[in-house]
């Protein structure tokens, strides 16, 4: 019995010892958003997240007040002095949790901004994209994405 107990702990051992010596990253300094002129975050809450496993991206959306409180209430019309930004990451496997994903690098960052314009509510849509934040030219496709982003429904919180 003593023998059984010997080798046991002879293998835990061996096993414990096992390593790949990869260094291990206590903060995910990929997923930092770098510092840029082209949109601020300062006094923006979160309205919501979602992850989407078909593209492998995860996805976080800000407001400023007014967006906040349009999206908690449910309105449907834009008003003036709203801002809504949603960020984009690539998902990346954790390395301290196993099957468990976490943002990576940076895929966009899509900025609306809402104006007085006479009787009317202008709209101001950008998409910046990549490490960089490269302004996306393409307009294509501009309307579907802000009523997708206005559509979002907020996190519900206690």
């Amino acid at each position: 019995m003593k023998a059984l107990y010997s080798l046991l702990a002879a293998c835990t051992l061996m096993l414990a010892a096992c390593s790949d010596n990869k260094p291990v990253e206590l903060y995910n300094n990929k997923a930092a958003l770098p510092s840029s002129p082209k949109y601020n975050l300062d006094g923006l809450k979160v309205i919501t997240s979602f992850v989407n496993k078909t593209k492998g991206t995860a996805s976080t959306l800000y407001g400023n007040d007014l967006a906040l409180k349009a999206a908690i209430e449910g309105n449907k019309i834009i008003a003036a002095k709203e801002v809504f930004t949603l960020v984009t990451w690539k998902q990346q496997d954790d390395d301290h949790w196993f099957g468990a994903k976490i943002p990576s690098d940076v895929e966009s960052v899509e900025v609306i901004k809402t104006a007085s314009s006479g009787n009317n509510v202008a709209v101001n849509y950008e998409q910046l994209e990549g490490r960089n934040l490269d302004l996306k030219t393409d307009t294509s496709g501009q309307a579907e994405r802000i009523k997708y982003i206005l559509g979002q429904k907020p996190s519900v919180l206690p």
